[in-house]
C-alpha cells in the first residue's frame, strides 16, 4: 500500500534531524544526531511499524507520539490515571508495542499502581494506525494482565518491555529492594518474565486470567502461577535489557549495590546470582542464607562487571545487539552485526563488545573513537536504546543534563553514507503498493503489490537472521494489482516455525519490505 513508500520517504525527509550538541563524541564515519526534545523525564521508548516512535514520561505517566521529529498535535495520546510516581523510581517504567501492529492494535505499558503494586496493562489503539503522517492515536480499553506484582518500596521496580522473536512478551521485574525475593521464583521480583499474549481475544476487557498469558514452554514446570511465567531470576534491578532478535538470547543490565554493576546474558531457567553473588562477589546473607552455605554454589558468571566507585553515582545500562535490518538505508557497517552495547548513566558512556569464540570482549578501538575503549561519550542520562527502521541507533535521554531541567530528548547515531536513491516512483510514473494478508497468519499469506505499469519484479523472505528463505517470486509483474500466494514454507518445502519474517520486494534497483508474523 501507499503507506509502505510514503513511510520511507517521510523517514528520510523527516527524521533527519539536526546535529547534537558537541559534547556528544562517536568515532569517525558516524554522526550524532538530535530527532525530538520536550519532553518530560522521559524513560522508555517503542517504534511503531510506520517509524512513528511512542516516548513515556516516568512521572506524568503520559504517552507521547513523535511523528517526523515532532511531538504530535493530539498531545498525550494517553496518561496513566492510577500512577504512583512520588518515590525515587516509582512511576511509569514501560512500553512495547504489538508485533502484529496494525492488525492488533495494542500498546502494553507497566507502572507503579496505586495500591502498592505494579501493573501490566494492555491498551486498545484506534486513528492513525498506518499512517507515519498520521498524528492522531487514542488508547483506550485498559486490560489488565498482571496487576500483583509487590511494590513496597519506592525502588528496584524495573518494568521494561520488550518482545522477543518469538512474538512472546518479555517483562523486567526488580526486588523491590528486598534482597531476598530475588532467589524465590515464586516470588515475582527479581526476574524477567514471558507471557504469551497474543492469543488474547481482541474483546477481552478488565483483567485477564493468569493461564490466558502463561506460555506451555516456559522453563519452570509447577503448580506454582508465578514461577510458571518466568524466564529467569535472580536480579537486583534489571531496569533495562535487550533481546537479540537473531538468537532469542537476553542480554540485561542489572545495577549494583555495593561493589559491581553487571550485564548478564541469559537462557531460559538461569538464575543469575542475586542476592548471594554481586558480579563476582560473594555475598553474605543471614535473613535468607544461601543454599548449602555462603559460596557455595556456581552460578552464571556476568560477561561485564563494572567496578562501582564508591564515590560517585553509578548505573549500567543496556544498549542492546546491533542487528541491521533489511533495506534499512543506514545500517551500520558488517563488522557492527552482532555487537552489544553498555552504557552508564551517569558520565554517558558507550561502549561495545564482540563475541570471540563465544567470549565477549570489547571491540576493537575506531578511528576517532573516544579515549578509555569508549565507543561513545556525552550519552549522559540515557534510558533507553534501539536500533530503528533506518538502521541507526537511537537513546533516550531522562534529561537535557545530569539530573536537572524538565525536559529529555531523543538522539541518534547514524552512519555516514547517502540514503539510497527514491527514483521508482518517478521511473513507473507512479507509487508502489506492497502489503501482505492476513497478517499475522498461520498456514498462508497473500504478497500483493501494485505497478503503475509493468516491470521485472523479484519477492524473496528472509528470517530475522537475515538468511533468504524462500524466493516466491522473479518475474514480470503487470500494471495494477498483482499477488502471490505464500504457503509459509521453505524453499524445500519445510513449514517454517511461528516468528516474525521479512518479505522484500525488489525493481529497479530500489526495494520495500514489510513484516510477516507466522502464528501457532
Amino acid at each position: 500500500m501507499q503507506r509502505h513508500l510514503a513511510g520511507f520517504a517521510l523517514a528520510i525527509a523527516l527524521l533527519v534531524p539536526g546535529i547534537a550538541p558537541a559534547d556528544v563524541k562517536v568515532p569517525d564515519g558516524f554522526v550524532h544526531e538530535l530527532v525530538a526534545t520536550g519532553f518530560y523525564e522521559p524513560n522508555s521508548m517503542a517504534f511503531l511499524p510506520d517509524w512513528r516512535l511512542l516516548v513515556t514520561e516516568q512521572r506524568l505517566g503520559r504517552i507521547r507520539l513523535v511523528v517526523g521529529g515532532n511531538v504530535s498535535s493530539k498531545d498525550p495520546i494517553y496518561t496513566i490515571p492510577d500512577l504512583v510516581s512520588a518515590g525515587l523510581e516509582q512511576g511509569l517504567q514501560g512500553i512495547a508495542v504489538d508485533p502484529a501492529w496494525p492488525q492488533r492494535p495494542y500498546i502494553y505499558v507497566y507502572y507503579d499502581q496505586v495500591g502498592g503494586h505494579c501493573r501490566l496493562m494492555r491498551l486498545t489503539a484506534s486513528g492513525d494506525l498506518d499512517n507515519p503522517q498520521g498524528e492522531y492515536l487514542e488508547l483506550s480499553n485498559p486490560v489488565s494482565l498482571l496487576d500483583d506484582i509487590p511494590d513496597q518500596k519506592i525502588m528496584h521496580h524495573s518494568g521494561c518491555l520488550r518482545f522477543g522473536p518469538d512474538g512472546d512478551l518479555y517483562v523486567s521485574i526488580g526486588d523491590d529492594d528486598t534482597p531476598c525475593g530475588s532467589a524465590d521464583s515464586t516470588s515475582l521480583l527479581g526476574a524477567i518474565l514471558r507471557l504469551r499474549v497474543n492469543e488474547l481475544e481482541e474483546n477481552v476487557t478488565g483483567s485477564v486470567t493468569r493461564d490466558l498469558i502463561t506460555p506451555y514452554d516456559n522453563p519452570f514446570s509447577t503448580p506454582d502461577s508465578n514461577a510458571r511465567l518466568v524466564w529467569a531470576y535472580g536480579m537486583r534491578n534489571p531496569w533495562r535489557y535487550h533481546i537479540d532478535p537473531y538468537t532469542g538470547k537476553i542480554y540485561s543490565a542489572d545495577v549494583g549495590e555495593v561493589t559491581y554493576e553487571e550485564v548478564n546474558e541469559i537462557l531460559p531457567g538461569d538464575f543469575l546470582g542475586w542476592p548471594y553473588r554481586e558480579g563476582p562477589m560473594v555475598r553474605l546473607r543471614t535473613e535468607c542464607p544461601e543454599p548449602g552455605g555462603t559460596g557455595a554454589n556456581v552460578y552464571k558468571p556476568a560477561i561485564v562487571n563494572m567496578l562501582r566507585n564508591p564515590d560517585i553515582l553509578v548505573a549500567i545500562s543496556s544498549g542492546g545487539i546491533y542487528r541491521p535490518l533489511v533495506g534499512a538505508p543506514y545500517n551500520w557497517p558488517a563488522e557492527f552485526n552482532g555487537s552489544y552495547f553498555y552504557g552508564e548513566y551517569y558520565t554517558g558512556d558507550l561502549y561495545r563488545l564482540v563475541n570471540m569464540k563465544g567470549v565477549w570482549v570489547p571491540g576493537d578501538s575506531l578511528p576517532g573513537q573516544p579515549s578509555g575503549g569508549r565507543f561513545a561519550t556525552g550519552l549522559i542520562s540515557a534510558v533507553d536504546f534501539l536500533v530503528g527502521p533506518d538502521g541507526s541507533y537511537y537513546y533516550l535521554a531522562q534529561f537535557d543534563g545530569l539530573q536537572y531541567g524538565p525536559t529529555g530528548r531523543i538522539g541518534r547515531i547514524r552512519r555516514l553514507s547517502p540514503p539510497p536513491p527514491l527514483e521508482v516512483a518517478q521511473q513507473l510514473g507512479g507509487p508502489i503498493e506492497f502489503a501482505s494478508a492476513p497478517n499475522p497468519f498461520t498456514r498462508q499469506a497473500r504478497l500483493a503489490f501494485r505497478l503503475p505499469k509493468p516491470t521485472h519484479v523479484r519477492i524473496d523472505v528472509y528470517d530475522m537472521l537475515g538468511r533468504r528463505v524462500r524466493r516466491v517470486m522473479d518475474g514480470a509483474g503487470i500494471a495494477g494489482e498483482n499477488r502471490i500466494e505464500w504457503d509459509g514454507a521453505d524453499a524445500q518445502g519445510r513449514a517454517l516455525k511461528p516468528g516474525v519474517y521479512l518479505a522484500r520486494l525488489e525493481l529497479l534497483g530500489a526495494s520495500r519490505t514489510i513484516r510477516l508474523i507466522r502464528l501457532r
